[in-house]
């Protein structure tokens, strides 16, 4: 595993992704707000990609075709994207990339301490 970018969400929360290997990586976001003690942790949501155009349409049609609550789709920078919750209230989301993400450790203006670490020494 490895560290492979930085950047900052819209709404200046940090954005981190750890590369897991076979194309895949951990999003680690910033909380808006840090817990409290014994406050349980959770995943806000797992990504699950897709390789074409035809597979991200048919999911999403999929899915409302069976009552499943969908979001819009969503533009991003990389592609396009949109969440749903599984039947236990997990949130998933469905990707599709169309461009490669730019890795790189320099997107967030004020990286923690290990990234600030990294950065000094490249």
């Amino acid at each position: 595993m490895r560290l492979v970018r930085t950047t900052r969400t819209p709404d200046g929360r940090r954005h981190y992704n750890v590369e897991i290997g076979g194309g895949n990586a951990f999003a680690v976001f910033d909380g808006a707000e840090l817990p409290t003690a014994g406050e349980r942790q959770h995943v806000n949501h797992l990504a699950l990609p897709v390789d074409t155009l035809e597979e991200f349409d048919a999911a999403y049609q999929r899915l409302k075709d069976h009552g499943v609550g969908v979001t819009e789709i969503i533009e991003r920078g990389y592609g396009k994207t949109f969440y749903f919750n599984d039947p236990n209230g997990i949130r998933l989301q469905i990707e599709l990339k169309t461009k490669q993400d730019a890795d790189g450790l320099e997107g967030d203006p004020d990286p923690v301490p290990y990234v600030r670490a990294l950065l000094q020494r490249a």
